[in-house]
């Protein structure tokens, strides 16, 4: 989908997590004691989650029914919300294959704001991961938050909030979410799922407890919970010389998701072995962990390495954890990091 379209995915929303319900709460009681703001950033641990948040908040407010409640399904505005075709949401989000939220999406987004609403009283931009925005980008978004269009409403979400200028941050109210209890995050999921407990299980591990993100990589990445991943990574780590060629695995899973899954399995191993190993192999092993995390965090940022070379340069690494020359491998891999496409 782009970024500038009017249009959300289609199809309709999760279950409301229980969790949200302070929040959305909030938020009414906002309206009611006439202190509702034109802007708003909604924080949470993970992206995905405040994300949903934004979703389900502008389907409550477009949906013809009732206003800042459950939305109904069933309306003209939730009908038009399913089929990916409201007119008065706008939603603001990288796209597909660059490295950031650009300056003309944004000015897209504020022509967007300045029309008339098409269904009722305001139009709705939800700008997802807004953290992403380049410099430029959220410096022309300041203008719009400084000076509203009508009865517009933004929405932000992030769960990097400290990427955001203090600027932007400053013209917005902010709605945090909590974090959810494990007995809500099985819940939520499971029924959301329709996954046996046991995957539940597995999947909240995997996300340390937040289910909209396990759903939401599952949606994304079917290979994200198999164990493709991890028996690779255990005949790749566990005995390097019995491994040949780039696990087929890797080359079928974004760079995102095998730098997040390597990095557990990394940590993972370390904490079972015993003071005797980690006395003797414990150098390499941080090594192999600050190389794999900082190129997670340059993807973090935006960048957007090819997956085939980067899985190659990554197995590499991983292969030559045991050699004596480790250590200057290591440097050499950080030093050049900017050959697999990931700028500092």
């Amino acid at each position: 989908m782009s970024a500038e379209s009017t249009a959300v995915e289609p199809g309709w929303l999760p279950a409301t997590p229980d969790w949200f319900l302070d929040a959305l709460q909030r938020w009414d009681a906002s309206g009611r004691q006439r202190n509702r703001g034109h802007a708003y950033l909604v924080l949470s641990e993970e992206a995905a989650e405040a994300n949903l948040f934004n979703r389900v908040l502008a389907a409550a407010l477009l949906c013809s029914a009732a206003e800042s409640k459950e939305p109904c399904g069933d309306c003209k505005g939730c009908r038009a919300y399913r089929q990916g075709a409201h007119g008065d949401l706008m939603i603001l989000e990288r796209e597909e294959g660059k490295r950031a939220i650009g300056i003309e999406q944004v000015r897209s987004a504020t022509r967007f704001l300045q029309q008339t609403a098409l269904y009722g009283v305001r139009k709705i931009l939800l700008v997802q991961e807004a953290d992403l925005m380049t410099p430029a980008a959220a410096n022309s978004l300041l203008k719009t938050l400084e000076e509203p269009s009508g009865s517009s409403l933004l929405l932000l979400s992030t769960s990097a909030a400290w990427r955001l200028p203090p600027t932007v941050r400053s013209r917005c109210q902010t709605l945090r979410l909590p974090k959810a209890s494990p007995e809500s995050a099985a819940l939520w999921l499971a029924e959301q799922s329709g996954w046996p407990e046991n995957e539940v299980d597995k999947a909240l591990r995997m996300t340390d407890g937040n289910p909209v993100s396990a759903l939401d990589k599952a949606n994304r990445d079917a290979m994200y919970f198999s164990g493709a991943l991890e028996e690779s990574f255990s005949a790749l780590l566990g005995n390097a010389t019995t491994h040949v060629g780039v696990p087929e695995a890797w080359s079928r899973t974004e760079p995102e998701v095998l730098l997040e899954r390597l990095l557990p399995f990394i940590e993972t191993h370390c904490r079972r072995a015993d003071s005797n190993y980690l006395r003797h192999e414990g150098v390499s092993w941080m090594l192999l962990h600050h190389c794999v995390a900082e190129l997670q965090g340059r993807i973090k940022r935006g960048a957007t390495p090819g997956s085939d070379i980067l899985a190659a340069e990554v197995y590499r690494l991983c292969r030559s954890r045991e050699h004596e020359e480790f250590p200057r491998v290591s440097r050499d891999f950080l030093a050049n990091i900017g050959r697999l496409g990931v700028g500092g």
